[in-house]
């Protein structure tokens, strides 16, 4: 990676970081994976990844830090490198297919980590899925709002990497 790529990677990791504190309160409602999916498809997976990993970690050292900070960057990867092989053969000229792509990525990732998370704990998968369902379905909602306005504020702020592509 060059300097300008670690850079990037560091500020986007700092405001996820930001980011996530903030929304804290609010239940699985925050704009992290539509930055990651956003980045992911349009700039670069591996710094996508990159960001990922270090908000996620540097953000459970702020809100709680457990083996659950593992399985949310497993589930991330798994649904980022899904999200990107899908959108990227079928969505990538319709704002309106990537946020719906993005919504069912979303989904997918909580319904990834609470399985994982059921298998960790020795719980019954379906009624550690159910009993999150709720919070799926906000985090997916919230990717649904947040991933639109997020590419246009990438736009704005990075024309450079997103000129001619929203």
């Amino acid at each position: 990676m060059s300097v300008k790529q670690i850079s990037r990677v560091a500020i986007l990791a700092a405001l996820c970081v930001v980011l996530r504190y903030a929304f804290s309160s609010l239940p699985n409602i925050q704009p992290l994976t539509a930055i990651f999916l956003w980045w992911a498809l349009w700039v670069s997976f591996g710094e996508s990844l990159a960001i990922m990993t270090i908000s996620m970690v540097v953000s459970g050292f702020l809100l709680l830090f457990g083996p659950w900070v593992l399985f949310q960057i497993l589930s991330f990867a798994l649904v980022v490198s899904l999200f990107r092989l899908l959108a990227g053969q079928l969505g990538r000229k319709s704002l309106i297919i990537q946020t719906f792509l993005a919504t069912g990525a979303t989904f997918c990732y909580g319904l990834l980590i609470d399985s994982m998370l059921a298998l960790f704990y020795d719980s019954p998968v379906m009624v550690y899925v159910l009993s999150g369902l709720s919070f799926d379905v906000l985090h997916a909602l919230s990717t649904l709002v947040f991933y639109p306005l997020v590419g246009r504020l990438f736009a704005r702020f990075f024309p450079q990497l997103f000129q001619n592509k929203i």
